[in-house]
């Protein structure tokens, strides 16, 4: 059974904090089930979650959630590229789950537009140095291409998030930006799950 986290914002915002509550074997358990769930049903997750949560708007709700702290995504080291990382990667999730609060208010809302930007830019660098001194490592070597991949995706999915904030200027839709905001954390989340992976296989 697969036990890769599956790129879903209703599990680490949600599922994932609150199994981590279990008994350490219960809580894997309930994780594999439901991670095998979504690897069979994709989307369940989410519409489990939504069904749990009474909201009029789960992708709003899930949003203000995006800043949760996942371990599933913590590069567990004393590295201070690592700190970097996690500690940028954070930045951005905080950043996006703000949008909701942000959104209404033009003013806030530019600033806070350049801050997500800065700090997509601050990011991207930082994971662009863990490339090249890992250039050699044999994890990396074993995962370069997923690595690109994840890497490349995370790029794509920002410029997606740009698309949405011009369309909102235009036609003032939020749910577009909040649906591409969420999915520029997934992806975040996504990327650092394989740098992740290559730091523990090193």
């Amino acid at each position: 059974m697969s036990t890769e986290p599956p790129p879903s914002l209703a599990f680490s915002t949600v599922l994932a904090p609150f199994l981590a509550s279990f008994p350490p074997e219960q809580g894997k358990q309930l994780r594999d089930a439901f991670v095998y769930a979504e690897k069979y049903n994709p989307g369940f997750i989410h519409d489990f979650i939504a069904g749990i949560i009474n909201t009029d708007d789960i992708t709003e709700t899930l949003l203000k959630l995006g800043a949760t702290e996942c371990n599933e995504f913590l590069i567990l080291s004393h590295v201070e590229l690592h700190d970097q990382l996690n500690r940028k990667s954070q930045v951005l999730r905080v950043l996006l789950s703000s949008i909701p609060d942000k959104i209404s208010d033009r003013s806030q809302f530019l600033q806070t537009i350049k801050d997500i930007a800065q700090s997509i830019k601050d990011l991207l660098n930082c994971v662009n140095s863990f490339s090249q001194l890992n250039a050699s490592s044999p994890a990396m070597v074993q995962n370069k291409r997923l690595f690109d991949y994840q890497k490349k995706y995370f790029v794509r999915s920002s410029k997606a998030f740009s698309d949405s904030l011009r369309n909102f200027f235009r036609a003032s839709e939020k749910s577009a930006v909040y649906q591409a905001a969420n999915k520029l954390i997934t992806q975040t989340n996504v990327l650092m799950r394989t740098i992740k992976i290559i730091t523990e296989r090193g």
